[in-house]
């Protein structure tokens, strides 16, 4: 089958939305169930006795940004990036699509 014209209109809307769907859920179940891990790396590594330096700073300390300490509201921040990543891939599949019909 030889796709023709813009590759975003040559998607199943019925696929993508089942798709985007699924990602979604994962994102709720991930963080209202998965996000309280009994034993995190920290605890570990302070069990084991073993330490480590920073080599950088990290930009947002203990995993959270600053007024997000809500759980829907990392549910939010986990279905925007989940949806900013699949624009990015459409975009790049795009330019995928023109250069290999360029060639």
């Amino acid at each position: 089958m030889i796709a023709k014209g813009n590759f975003v209109r040559n998607l199943n809307r019925k696929t993508v939305a089942v798709g985007l769907a699924v990602a979604s859920a994962f994102v709720v179940i991930g963080n209202l169930v998965f996000s309280y891990a009994l034993e995190t790396l920290d605890v570990q590594a302070e069990r084991l006795g073993i330490s480590g330096e920073n080599i950088l700073e990290a930009p947002f300390p203990e995993y959270t940004i600053p007024g997000f300490d809500n759980v829907w509201c990392s549910v939010l921040l986990g279905i925007s990036s989940m949806l900013l990543i699949f624009a990015i891939t459409l975009v790049v599949a795009n330019l995928l699509k023109k250069k290999g019909q360029d060639s």
